[in-house]
Protein backbone atom coordinates (compact mmCIF):
# COMPACT_ATOMS: atom_id res chain seq x y z
CA UNK A 1 0.00 0.00 0.00
CA UNK A 2 2.86 2.39 0.81
CA UNK A 3 4.42 1.73 -2.62
CA UNK A 4 1.14 2.66 -4.33
CA UNK A 5 0.80 5.84 -2.23
CA UNK A 6 4.40 6.89 -2.95
CA UNK A 7 4.02 6.16 -6.66
CA UNK A 8 0.79 8.16 -6.81
CA UNK A 9 2.41 11.08 -4.97
CA UNK A 10 5.44 11.09 -7.30
CA UNK A 11 3.17 10.88 -10.36
CA UNK A 12 1.01 13.76 -9.07
CA UNK A 13 4.09 15.94 -8.53
CA UNK A 14 5.47 15.05 -11.96
CA UNK A 15 2.17 15.83 -13.68
CA UNK A 16 1.87 19.10 -11.73
CA UNK A 17 5.36 20.13 -12.87
CA UNK A 18 4.63 19.18 -16.48
CA UNK A 19 1.20 20.85 -16.35
CA UNK A 20 2.83 24.24 -15.76
CA UNK A 21 4.03 24.13 -19.38
CA UNK A 22 1.77 21.52 -20.99
CA UNK A 23 -1.56 22.38 -22.52
CA UNK A 24 -4.09 20.25 -24.40
CA UNK A 25 -5.91 21.86 -27.30
CA UNK A 26 -8.22 20.96 -30.13
CA UNK A 27 -8.91 22.52 -33.52
CA UNK A 28 -11.64 22.12 -36.10
CA UNK A 29 -11.28 23.56 -39.59
CA UNK A 30 -11.98 23.40 -43.29
CA UNK A 31 -9.10 22.53 -45.63
CA UNK A 32 -9.05 23.31 -49.34
CA UNK A 33 -6.64 20.81 -50.88
CA UNK A 34 -5.18 20.87 -54.37
CA UNK A 35 -3.74 17.61 -55.72
CA UNK A 36 -1.62 18.34 -58.78
CA UNK A 37 -0.51 15.29 -60.76
CA UNK A 38 1.00 14.49 -64.11
CA UNK A 39 -2.23 14.69 -66.07
CA UNK A 40 -4.78 16.15 -63.67
CA UNK A 41 -5.48 18.85 -61.14
CA UNK A 42 -8.04 18.04 -58.44
CA UNK A 43 -9.50 20.41 -55.83
CA UNK A 44 -10.89 18.70 -52.74
CA UNK A 45 -12.32 19.90 -49.45
CA UNK A 46 -12.01 18.26 -46.07
CA UNK A 47 -13.13 18.72 -42.50
CA UNK A 48 -10.00 18.63 -40.36
CA UNK A 49 -9.67 17.95 -36.66
CA UNK A 50 -6.45 18.37 -34.69
CA UNK A 51 -5.69 17.41 -31.09
CA UNK A 52 -2.45 18.72 -29.66
CA UNK A 53 -0.42 18.73 -26.49
CA UNK A 54 2.03 21.51 -25.67
CA UNK A 55 5.08 19.84 -24.13
CA UNK A 56 6.98 23.15 -23.93
CA UNK A 57 5.98 26.78 -24.55
CA UNK A 58 7.69 26.51 -27.97
CA UNK A 59 6.83 22.91 -28.95
CA UNK A 60 3.69 20.81 -29.27
CA UNK A 61 2.86 17.39 -30.67
CA UNK A 62 -0.32 16.93 -32.71
CA UNK A 63 -2.54 14.29 -34.21
CA UNK A 64 -4.72 15.12 -37.21
CA UNK A 65 -7.78 13.38 -38.66
CA UNK A 66 -9.64 14.62 -41.76
CA UNK A 67 -12.63 13.50 -43.80
CA UNK A 68 -13.53 14.56 -47.32
CA UNK A 69 -16.52 16.90 -47.69
CA UNK A 70 -15.99 18.21 -51.25
CA UNK A 71 -15.26 16.01 -54.26
CA UNK A 72 -14.01 16.92 -57.74
CA UNK A 73 -14.13 15.44 -61.23
CA UNK A 74 -11.46 14.71 -63.80
CA UNK A 75 -13.37 14.12 -67.02
CA UNK A 76 -16.06 11.57 -66.12
CA UNK A 77 -14.10 10.34 -63.08
CA UNK A 78 -15.23 11.44 -59.64
CA UNK A 79 -12.37 11.87 -57.13
CA UNK A 80 -12.99 11.99 -53.39
CA UNK A 81 -10.86 12.02 -50.29
CA UNK A 82 -12.11 9.33 -47.94
CA UNK A 83 -9.87 10.23 -45.01
CA UNK A 84 -6.43 11.40 -43.98
CA UNK A 85 -4.54 11.24 -40.72
CA UNK A 86 -1.20 12.52 -39.54
CA UNK A 87 1.19 13.11 -36.67
CA UNK A 88 3.22 16.31 -36.27
CA UNK A 89 5.81 18.16 -34.24
CA UNK A 90 4.77 21.81 -34.00
CA UNK A 91 7.48 24.38 -33.19
CA UNK A 92 5.79 27.65 -32.23
CA UNK A 93 6.47 31.14 -30.93
CA UNK A 94 4.18 33.77 -29.41
CA UNK A 95 4.97 37.13 -31.03
CA UNK A 96 2.49 38.93 -28.78
CA UNK A 97 -0.10 37.83 -26.22
CA UNK A 98 -2.59 37.36 -29.08
CA UNK A 99 -0.49 36.25 -32.07
CA UNK A 100 1.33 32.93 -32.56
CA UNK A 101 3.43 31.70 -35.51
CA UNK A 102 4.10 27.99 -35.94
CA UNK A 103 5.50 25.32 -38.20
CA UNK A 104 4.40 21.73 -38.69
CA UNK A 105 6.69 18.79 -39.44
CA UNK A 106 5.33 15.28 -39.63
CA UNK A 107 3.77 12.51 -41.67
CA UNK A 108 0.36 12.28 -43.37
CA UNK A 109 -1.40 9.20 -44.75
CA UNK A 110 -4.35 9.74 -47.14
CA UNK A 111 -6.89 7.52 -48.88
CA UNK A 112 -8.59 8.56 -52.13
CA UNK A 113 -11.41 6.95 -54.12
CA UNK A 114 -12.07 7.38 -57.83
CA UNK A 115 -15.14 6.22 -59.69
CA UNK A 116 -16.62 6.52 -63.17
CA UNK A 117 -20.15 5.72 -64.34
CA UNK A 118 -20.41 2.06 -65.26
CA UNK A 119 -17.03 1.11 -63.76
CA UNK A 120 -15.84 -0.26 -60.45
CA UNK A 121 -14.53 2.27 -57.90
CA UNK A 122 -10.81 2.32 -57.19
CA UNK A 123 -9.36 3.12 -53.80
CA UNK A 124 -5.78 3.96 -53.07
CA UNK A 125 -3.79 5.28 -50.18
CA UNK A 126 -0.30 6.55 -49.63
CA UNK A 127 1.63 8.63 -47.16
CA UNK A 128 4.49 11.08 -47.18
CA UNK A 129 6.39 13.48 -44.98
CA UNK A 130 4.54 16.75 -44.52
CA UNK A 131 5.49 20.30 -43.60
CA UNK A 132 3.77 23.63 -43.25
CA UNK A 133 3.46 27.01 -41.57
CA UNK A 134 0.64 28.92 -39.96
CA UNK A 135 -0.56 31.51 -37.49
CA UNK A 136 -3.13 31.71 -34.70
CA UNK A 137 -4.90 34.79 -33.39
CA UNK A 138 -6.07 34.40 -29.77
CA UNK A 139 -9.36 36.04 -28.78
CA UNK A 140 -8.64 35.21 -25.14
CA UNK A 141 -6.38 32.77 -23.26
CA UNK A 142 -8.25 29.69 -24.50
CA UNK A 143 -9.83 30.32 -27.91
CA UNK A 144 -8.30 31.26 -31.24
CA UNK A 145 -8.72 31.53 -34.98
CA UNK A 146 -6.03 29.90 -37.10
CA UNK A 147 -4.84 29.67 -40.69
CA UNK A 148 -2.16 27.40 -42.10
CA UNK A 149 -0.60 25.92 -45.22
CA UNK A 150 0.45 22.25 -45.40
CA UNK A 151 2.30 20.32 -48.12
CA UNK A 152 1.08 16.81 -47.31
CA UNK A 153 2.36 14.87 -50.32
CA UNK A 154 5.21 15.23 -52.82
CA UNK A 155 6.10 11.98 -54.64
CA UNK A 156 6.27 10.76 -58.23
CA UNK A 157 5.34 14.15 -59.73
CA UNK A 158 2.20 14.39 -57.57
CA UNK A 159 1.86 17.19 -55.00
CA UNK A 160 -0.87 17.88 -52.47
CA UNK A 161 -1.10 21.34 -50.90
CA UNK A 162 -3.76 22.51 -48.49
CA UNK A 163 -4.88 25.73 -46.85
CA UNK A 164 -6.88 25.48 -43.64
CA UNK A 165 -8.98 27.99 -41.74
CA UNK A 166 -10.19 26.87 -38.34
CA UNK A 167 -10.97 27.58 -34.73
CA UNK A 168 -9.26 26.15 -31.69
CA UNK A 169 -9.72 25.84 -27.96
CA UNK A 170 -7.27 25.07 -25.16
CA UNK A 171 -8.47 22.74 -22.39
Amino acid sequence: MKVIARTAAIAALAFAAVDAQAQMYGELGYSAVNVDGNLSDVNLGMLTGVVGYGVHPNLAVEGMLAFGVKDDKVGANKVELEHAYGLFAKPRVMLSPNFELFGRLGYVESKLKTSAPGYRSLRGGDGDWAYGVGANYYFDRNSYLGANYLRSYDKDDVKADGFTIGVGMKF
